[in-house]
């Protein structure tokens, strides 16, 4: 299934008698009877009729035009001077124009082969993969371009909308994008691999979504058809899902299944957009345009844009089934795919390589005119032109070298720059001690800033850490009370006291509680370094705050002070020869800046000069003898020697003079009587440069300090949520825990057996321990434990509740 093409508009011509004038120049230029080229004449006025009547098929009406546009070609070449008045109609608003100017027939001519071989190519059968349709179809579309090409080009006077530049290259850019259509589906045809198809059909689809948004702005929006812009823009549809498309496949073939997901999605959303494409969004195309557009376009392109919809489809279903069963990964959004490269493969295919191929020569035939000036003759001329056009070519290079040689040289000695240091010799002003425009504009930007609530936010942000550890160690405190209560229970009560010890319930809590201390404490570090920063910089911010009314006088107040440690090296000397050396400095400066033009001139006046001789009389006079185009070709080229060497001389003169401005510059550095003001202005611009580092050192320690005090307070709050989430959480543990414990000494107070009440307490049991001791007194029984002491009866009061966290 093929896709339909757009063909040109032929552009519409007005019978001319094209003989009768060039018989007249005949007998004026070449002083021969015009009868004797009666048949030729007659044959130039019957193939101009013959290329602008309707054809017999649209293969012969190409050929048609190519002959009579080789008949222009040798008419040009022999009546340069050729005035006859054209009328040629524009091909899409049909308007007249007139023009007395073989120029402007030549031009429409050739927009005609164009049209002529568009139509011929949107004609062939390309689905007939048995036959080279497809490939002369591409070729006839690059061919095309390259006519436009030629056209845009050479003519650069327009005299109609049609044949503008800007037309001309909307034009090529629309037969650029249908041969890479056709290239594309050459590709698809022969199964090529998927990632070229895709850079493909993306390049495809951008040259028409270019032109899409071309044709929709003026003035192109009223130039071209709106059907012309309807296509376009579903075609770039159309192209990118097949992009897309494609390059799902090789993305899935390369196990990115989730880049490939969204690309099937992707495609199958473009091909939506373009299955659109109806009879209804189709509008009508003007009666003498319908030569462009096939009478089953709309029909046809609806076919291919809904098998590429059907094919989107069940791609996408086949995708999305297989991620469901194996991959199960996230498809891409389209925002985040990348975009699928681009390939071009249509370029234009110039007129001189069109009318080269055999094929062509042999429609063109022999020159009509062969026996008023010989074709050798012609052809010597032409290969002496190209001659010409090296020599332009070189001087050329020749020159920009040079130019480029004085760019180089010039920002090497930091010239005119470095002149600026001297200017107080000529009773300039001592230069100023002021701040650069990135230091105004820093000064702007903190005019408003808000640098005592700054300070403000600062001070409150370092109180607020302790209260937060504050709230962290009481929790820790509540851990170790609890602790020590556990084992006061597990000591009194023995295997009875089945509760786990505090360690390991509470182990990730006290981790957890260990951690936010440990980022408080670099927490704190950090803070540390902010307050440091700020008071070495915080005069520099107030300067900056202050804005450029205090700025300017701190620059010159300090510019002033190094000046001054500066009077005990102040020598009297004259000043009067380094103002003349500095005359002549500028003075070389000015002459070396002034050479690109002088050379600029020189180079057109080479160029008018070369282009102005025409040596077809002289080789025309000398054709009959053999091998004679040599010589007259270096007996003419030797005619622009004078010219090449006074540009050689030029150059040379260009290095001379730099050498010399080096020179002087050096001399200028070193001269007794300039150490003054270089001193004046060194101390200057020191003082500009030291401050300017300084100033913009305190703005980037300003911005930085905002930013770290925003993060801060952000940190702060998160950290004194968590260690109040922290200190709740041991709490609560706590209170379960001695709940817990309670319930335990209900049970073992229960099934507690009797025993004898010690008489002697712990102290006196350790003291009898003691070997050496003399006999102690009898003790008495040991008093109970005093924690945790088993309630009464069941209404004893309850145990009493948990500490609450310290804030």
């Amino acid at each position: 299934m093929q896709s339909p093409l757009i063909a040109l508009p032929l552009k519409e011509t007005r019978d001319v008698d094209v003989a009768k004038p060039i018989a007249d120049l005949i007998i004026k230029s070449y002083e021969q009877s015009p009868l004797a080229y009666k048949a030729e004449l007659e044959r130039i006025n019957q193939a101009r009729k013959e290329a602008t009547a309707p054809p017999s098929s649209e293969e012969t009406g190409r050929d048609l035009l190519f002959a009579y546009f080789h008949m222009l070609e040798m008419i040009e070449i022999r009546f340069p001077d050729l005035k006859l008045k054209f009328q040629w109609n524009d091909a899409f608003t049909r308007a007249k124009v007139k023009q007395e100017s073989l120029a402007f027939e030549k031009a429409c001519t050739i927009f005609n082969m164009a049209a002529r071989v568009t139509h011929v190519a949107a004609q062939l059968n390309r689905a007939d993969t048995g036959s080279d349709a497809l490939k002369r179809a591409y070729i006839g579309f690059r061919q095309a371009a390259g006519f436009l090409d030629y056209v845009k080009d050479s003519f650069m006077y327009a005299p109609s909308d049609d044949l503008q530049g800007t037309m001309l290259q909307s034009l090529v850019t629309l037969l650029l994008a249908q041969a890479s259509e056709i290239f594309l589906e050459k590709t698809i045809h022969d199964v090529k691999g998927a990632g070229l198809i895709a850079k493909l059909a993306s390049h495809t689809s951008h040259a028409y979504g270019s032109l899409a948004t071309e044709w929709q702005a003026p003035p192109m929006s009223s130039r071209f058809p709106a059907a012309w812009q309807v296509l376009v823009h579903f075609k770039s549809r159309h192209f990118a899902s097949i992009a897309q498309l494609y390059r799902a496949k090789a993305d899935a073939a390369a196990n990115q299944h989730a880049l490939a997901l969204g690309r099937f999605r992707l495609a199958h959303t473009l091909a939506k957009e373009a299955n659109a494409f109806s009879p209804l969004v189709m509008p009508l195309i003007p009666s003498h345009l319908c030569s462009t557009w096939p009478q089953d376009g709309v029909s046809a392109l609806q076919q291919v844009f809904h098998a590429q919809y059907t094919a989107t489809m069940d791609a996408l279903r086949e995708a999305e089934r297989e991620n469901d069963l194996v991959y199960h990964e996230r498809a891409c959004e389209p925002d985040a795919l990348p975009a699928v490269e681009q390939t071009s493969v249509a370029s234009p295919i110039s007129i001189r390589e069109t009318f080269a191929q055999p094929d062509i020569q042999a429609v063109l035939g022999p020159d009509v005119l062969r026996t008023l000036v010989p074709l050798g003759v012609l052809e010597s001329a032409s290969i002496f032109s190209e001659e010409q056009a090296k020599l332009i070519r070189a001087e050329s290079a020749r020159m920009d070298a040079a130019n480029a040689q004085i760019s180089t040289a010039l920002s090497r000695l930091h010239l005119p720059e470095a002149l600026e240091r001297y200017a107080g010799l000529e009773g300039a002003p001592p230069s100023e001690c002021a701040p650069s425009e990135a230091v105004l504009t820093m000064a702007h930007e903190l005019s408003t800033a808000p640098v005592a609530r700054m300070e403000r936010v600062m001070d409150t942000l370092l109180q607020r850490a302790p209260s937060i550890v504050d709230t962290l160690q009481g929790a820790l405190s509540d851990l170790d009370d609890d602790a020590r209560e556990c084992e006061h229970a597990r000591v009194h009560y023995g295997a009875k006291n089945t509760q786990p010890p505090t360690a390991s319930v509470a182990r990730t809590l006290r981790r957890d509680v260990k951690n936010a201390l440990d980022a408080l404490e670099s927490a704190r570090d950090n803070d540390t370094d902010v307050v440091h920063l700020w008071h070495q910089v915080a005069s520099d911010v107030r300067l900056l705050v202050a804005g450029p009314t205090e700025i300017l006088p701190r620059y010159q107040n300090e510019a002033r002070a190094a000046a001054t440690g500066n009077l005990l090296d102040v020598e009297v000397t004259d000043t009067a020869p380094a103002r003349v050396l500095l005359r002549e400095t500028r003075s070389l400066l000015q002459s070396v800046q002034a050479m690109p033009q002088e050379r600029e001139k020189m180079l057109e006046s080479f160029k008018q000069r070369v282009r102005s001789d025409d040596i077809s009389r002289v080789l025309l006079l000398h054709h009959r003898v053999p091998s004679a185009d040599s010589s007259v070709f270096q007996q003419e080229l030797s005619k622009y020697l004078p010219m090449q060497s006074h540009i050689t001389e030029h150059l040379e003169l260009q290095q001379q003079r730099i050498t010399m401005l080096q020179d002087a510059l050096q001399r200028l550095d070193a001269h007794p009587g300039t150490l003054d003001v270089r001193r004046a202005y060194d101390a200057a611009q020191g003082t500009a440069q030291q401050w300017d580092a300084r100033l913009t050192r305190a703005y980037e320690a300003y911005t930085e300090i905002q930013a770290t005090l925003a993060k801060a307070r952000a940190f702060y709050d998160d950290m004194a949520h968590q260690a109040d989430g922290l200190a709740g959480a041991a709490a609560r543990l706590v209170a379960e825990r001695r709940a817990e414990r309670a319930n335990l000494a209900d049970e073992a107070a229960d099934t507690a057996p009797s025993y004898p009440k010690a008489t002697t307490t712990l102290a006196e049991d350790l003291a009898a321990l003691h070997m050496s001791s003399a006999a102690a007194p009898p003790r008495a029984a040991p008093p109970p434990p005093s924690w945790p002491a088993p309630p009464a009866n069941a209404d004893a009061p309850p145990a009493p509740p948990p500490r609450p966290p310290r804030i």
